[in-house]
């Protein structure tokens, strides 16, 4: 790759710290650890924005740091943003040592990733968590970040928020949320379907009340694949008397199917105490299945699926590969309400 200089540079490049990749142990502590809370973010804070994953184009860059700056934050970003290694974002080792370096810097005061893709899972056995744990900071990604968020989230307790990437389209919607719950740090917030999803014809954008009622527990949840790919590892989290929230982008139907049967033959999704599903972009059916003509609608899949669980389901939330993307924090109580088709954050993930 040509390592040209990126244009638009808002802050100095940090000097990646000589971290060595080694692998860090599993945390033996019977039991979750202590819910940690990160601070609230201000105007005019450092954040450090990462690739743990794919790597960003400079387009996707300047992008990041124009929204990032948008919220009044200063960004600081390392040399290793320009470097690209296939499809990721260099070494496992470069992309570790950024992450490392984010939470070990004092003026740094939250961590943004710039982008998802592919690539994050490489890093949970090698993340030094104690370091971590004793540095909590704002973190939030959605996609491949998810497995990202669940380790950190299950070895050190610290609230980690799924929600826009730095790369993302900030819409009004996502602006409110992401300004909601990690720089004001409201007690409360309401997810409800954006009233202008009613022009949208795509039918994965409509709302469907799979098993109605009323649930609450703390929140938990990403994208599917990502979910599933944790399973049986030590970063994986469990869902006992959880809200969870799942999404996904551009799988089939059948895949949908096969992703949701082997979380139910785990039996993870019966602990639950509620699924609140985003809109799955992009997952209907493609001209390239197999049986196409006689393929599951996702709607379809969803309902057959789900609606045996007997616990409240709901689907079409803002959460996932959209312009409005909700930011949910890890490990905070939430009431899921399908009749009213809400989704409302009952506490501040942040101090």
């Amino acid at each position: 790759m040509e390592r040209r200089k990126f244009i638009k540079v808002t802050a100095v490049a940090s000097v990646v710290s000589g971290l060595s990749l080694t692998t860090v142990k599993a945390n033996k502590t019977e039991g979750s650890p202590a819910l940690i809370k990160p601070k609230k973010l201000s105007k005019g804070d450092t954040v450090g924005l990462i690739t743990p994953a794919s790597a960003v184009t400079r387009e996707a860059f300047e992008k990041s740091v124009e929204n990032l700056e948008n919220f009044g934050f200063r960004v600081k970003y390392s040399e290793n943003m320009r470097v690209k290694k296939g499809f990721l974002a260099g070494t496992d080792k470069q992309r570790l040592a950024d992450l490392h370096t984010m939470f070990e810097t004092p003026e740094v005061a939250g961590v943004v990733c710039a982008r998802g893709g592919y690539g994050s899972g490489r890093l949970l056995p090698h993340i030094n968590y104690d370091l971590i744990r004793s540095n909590p900071k704002v973190l939030v990604g959605y996609s491949d970040i998810t497995a990202l968020l669940f380790a950190i989230h299950a070895k050190t307790g610290l609230v980690c928020f799924h929600g826009p990437v730095g790369a993302s389209e900030y819409s009004d919607f996502t602006t409110d949320q992401f300004e909601r719950n990690l720089i004001k740090g409201k007690n409360k917030s309401v997810i409800e379907r954006p009233g202008q999803w009613d022009e949208i014809e795509d039918p994965v954008f409509n709302l469907i009340k799979i098993n109605t009622g009323t649930a609450t527990g703390r929140l938990a949840g990403g994208n599917l694949s990502l979910i599933v790919s944790v399973m049986g590892t030590p970063y994986d989290l469990d869902f006992d008397d959880k809200i969870v929230f799942i999404e996904d982008v551009g799988e089939s139907p059948y895949r949908i199917d096969r992703m949701l049967t082997h979380l139910l033959n785990s039996g993870k999704l019966h602990k639950a105490k509620g699924l609140a599903l985003g809109v799955f972009a992009g997952c209907e059916t493609k001209p390239d299945d197999p049986d196409f003509s006689q393929s599951l609608s996702l709607r379809e899949v969803l309902e057959d699926r789900l609606a045996n669980l007997n616990i409240p389901v709901l689907y079409g939330l803002p959460i996932g590969h959209i312009d409005d993307n909700s930011t949910l924090p890890f490990g905070i109580e939430a009431e899921l309400d399908v009749d009213k088709a809400k989704l409302t954050i009952l506490e501040s993930g942040v101090e």
